[in-house]
């Protein structure tokens, strides 16, 4: 059976951890913002994922955005963002941990890593 949206969705709701900054009330923005994040951890166990989401400063001119992932067997990731608007804070952190984890999964699995022989 497939993933769906509302399943990553609940897997990034139930490990989203709001820190530093944010309220309850803006986890169903920031799960709906993070889905795609939800499609690269759907490869890890949910109960080995931790998500935390803090900021520090907001609304001010050096407001920071701080996203760590912490999976079993891995050292945590971290990305951060200095953007002012907060929604291009939040797609930063998003993309930039998006990548780290491919990274991570290029790493654990070198095969998908070649470049393919004709």
């Amino acid at each position: 059976m497939a993933d769906t949206g509302d399943e990553q969705a609940d897997v990034l709701s139930e490990r989203l951890t709001l820190g530093t900054g944010f309220t309850e009330d803006e986890r169903p923005e920031i799960v709906e913002r993070f889905t795609a994040l939800g499609k690269r951890l759907r490869s890890h166990p949910p109960d080995s994922v931790d998500l935390r989401l803090s900021i520090k400063n907001r609304g001010r001119a050096e407001q920071k955005v701080t996203l760590e992932c912490r999976l079993a067997g891995v050292e945590p990731l971290v990305a951060t963002s200095t953007e002012p608007e907060l929604s291009s804070a939040l797609t930063e952190v998003r993309e930039d941990l998006i990548q780290q984890l491919d990274k991570l999964k290029t790493r654990r699995d070198p095969r998908h890593d070649r470049p393919h022989r004709p």
